[in-house]
């Protein structure tokens, strides 16, 4: 046991005395808490500037144009006077769809006839696209319901039925784990699991390429570390998987134990792995460029910012082997859609799991480590004997 408490200890005097270590493992984790959600804090885009050509100019077109207006989605901020004024709008980013009526509007529907309405949106910004599609096909799907309607009713029909000859299927939508439908809710629980992984990897692998060799036994030394990990990550994972969420009004639908219990396996795991890159790469200059490289790899094979079924299976299984890919989906089914640790059976085993497979990878590398040093220093005991 006091091998254990010898390595805790140099391991925490090693995080808190390197200011490189200590930037990332703490200053980094504050400023990624403070900026990385803003963008996302209004959770929707909202009122995203649309140019209007109306070639119609009738008072039905007029009533579409109120409609898509009111929409939450999307807001008309120019009436342009023909598609050419309209594109250069667009080109310039002052605006991210056009809205064309074309003329006789009104009177293909007075005479029953389609009447089509062409919708430009830049997909080149994807949410933009989705916002503009939205924010004008519900109020024009809506308006042709109602002239449909109308027009059964002027030929004799009753409320009810041309209201069920028009939309015979009324659709309910019920957003489930995410109320709100936003951005942020989606992708924040997600993105904190992702920074806490990159910071634990290059701080406690940049400690272990400048630490000095252990004269313990190899096992306490791993355990010991472990423990200082431990100790450190009691009061940085709960702020970030439980406060931070909090504080940003996120859906929370798990209890504090589960979480935990998530996190545990999921910071020893990350600082074992973060033990075997520095043993393979060794120098801190490369153990800053290859982890900053793998950052972006992470946070599209985690499966989130990218769906899991279009991941070749190749990396999919690769990405089995990083702790955020099993932490990430367990802690989100914690959190957001309510799950318990019964429930998360196959999550718990593949992060401890990866904990005793990456742990007794440290132990090994640790022992070959320690290895050429005990023959040097028995090499140097013969020399001394010998003079």
């Amino acid at each position: 046991m006091r091998a254990v408490w010898h390595a805790m200890r140099d391991e925490l005097r090693a995080v808190f005395t390197d200011s490189q270590v200590r930037s990332i493992l703490l200053v980094s984790l504050v400023i990624y808490a403070v900026i990385y959600p803003l963008p996302y804090q209004a959770e929707l885009l909202r009122d995203v500037p649309v140019v209007l050509v109306d070639h119609d100019r009738t008072t039905t077109s007029a009533d579409l144009v109120r409609r898509v207006d009111a929409s939450e989605a999307v807001a008309i901020s120019t009436d342009a006077l023909d598609m050419a004024q309209a594109i250069a709008l667009v080109q310039q980013r002052r605006a991210y769809g056009v809205l064309l009526i074309p003329e006789g509007f009104e009177r293909n529907l007075l005479r029953g006839r389609q009447s089509p309405v062409a919708v430009y949106a830049d997909a080149s910004y994807f949410l933009m696209y989705q916002r503009v599609m939205q924010g004008a096909a519900v109020p024009i799907r809506q308006m042709g319901a109602e002239v449909e309607a109308g027009r059964l009713m002027a030929a004799g029909a009753g409320l009810e039925v041309a209201q069920a000859q028009v939309t015979p299927a009324n659709q309910v939508e019920v957003a489930l784990f995410n109320p709100a439908e936003g951005y942020a809710t989606y992708v924040l629980p997600a993105a904190f699991v992702l920074i806490l992984q990159q910071t634990i990897l290059m701080g406690l692998a940049l400690t272990a390429t400048r630490r000095r060799r252990g004269t313990d036994h190899p096992v306490w030394l791993v355990l010991g570390r472990m423990t200082a990990w431990v100790t450190i990550y009691s009061v940085l994972l709960p702020i970030y998987l439980i406060v931070l969420p909090a504080l940003y009004g996120l859906p929370n639908l798990g209890r504090v134990g589960d979480v935990l219990a998530i996190g545990l396996p999921f910071v020893l795991a990350a600082g074992l792995l973060a033990q075997c890159v520095a043993a393979v790469l060794r120098s801190a200059a490369v153990v800053q460029v290859v982890l900053l490289a793998v950052g972006l790899p992470f946070f599209f094979l985690s499966g989130f910012a990218w769906p899991v079924e279009a991941i070749p299976p190749l990396l999919n299984t690769l990405a089995q082997f990083v702790p955020s890919t099993p932490a990430i989906d367990g802690l989100v089914r914690v959190s957001q859609m309510g799950a318990r640790l019964p429930d998360l059976a196959s999550t718990l085993w593949h992060l401890w799991a990866l904990t005793g497979a990456l742990g007794v990878a440290a132990i090994l590398i640790e022992a070959l480590q320690a290895k050429p040093e005990s023959v040097l220093i028995h090499q140097q005991q013969i020399d001394e004997m010998e003079t």
